[in-house]
């Protein structure tokens, strides 16, 4: 049944971990080739660093596959073909993600420039695939959420998106996402995040992000 209702959900939020996943992507290569120089401890950092990137996307399309596409199946019958559209650009970034975990996986145990420059080529394109699809989805798929989704239904997306994140650097992702906030998006984000998770932050967080991502990046 179509709902009646037309709400006015902001969904405007969901520009931030576009960005950072763009940003992530887009400097990955860089990253990868200078640390494929002989040197073990770097090579490790820069591999954690994009594990946990690909995991946080594998987190991201799942809370939306969970999340958004079903209510909007039911909300917005006029929305089919998109949505046919979006799970279509997910199964195949989804199988980019996997070429380019495979590929870092084989880097990681070698540190090769040989296994680097196939690491950097299998991140590029699944870059480029999400570039196409992230444009799309901000076009059309937000507008159509801010109408047939209430803000409560909308807000579920971060958590689900953190509860299913199986990565092992929970501060990395919130640095890089809090990176592509403004100061006034970043002080409401913590008023609204567990006292728990602003607490480590605060006191452990922000620190061994800045100082761990300032070395990842030495490297690009």
């Amino acid at each position: 049944m179509t709902q009646a209702v037309e709400y006015q959900t902001d969904t405007s939020d969901m520009l931030i971990p576009h960005a950072m996943f763009r940003t992530s992507l887009a400097s990955a290569g860089r990253i990868v080739a200078g640390a494929s120089r002989g040197d073990a401890e770097q090579t490790a950092m820069v591999a954690s660093y994009l594990d946990n990137v690909l995991r946080f996307l594998d987190a991201h399309h799942e809370g939306e596959d969970a999340v958004v596409w079903p209510v909007l199946a039911v909300r917005s019958r006029a929305a089919a073909e998109l949505l046919a559209r979006m799970q279509g650009q997910h199964a195949a970034i989804h199988e980019l993600r996997e070429k380019a975990g495979a590929a870092l996986t084989a880097w990681t145990a070698s540190g090769s420039q040989e296994d680097g420059r196939e690491l950097a080529s299998a991140l590029q394109g699944l870059a480029a695939e999400i570039d196409i699809h992230f444009g799309e989805e901000e076009a059309e798929i937000l507008p159509v959420a801010s109408r047939n989704m209430s803000p409560q239904e909308w807000g579920q997306l971060p958590g689900h998106a953190m509860q299913h994140f199986t990565g092992d650097k929970i501060w990395l992702i919130l640095g890089l996402v809090f990176e592509q906030m403004t100061p006034e998006q970043l002080a409401v984000t913590l008023q609204h995040l567990p006292p728990p998770v602003v607490q480590m932050w605060d006191t452990t967080g922000r620190a061994t992000f800045e100082e761990f991502i300032a070395r990842v990046r030495a490297t690009a």
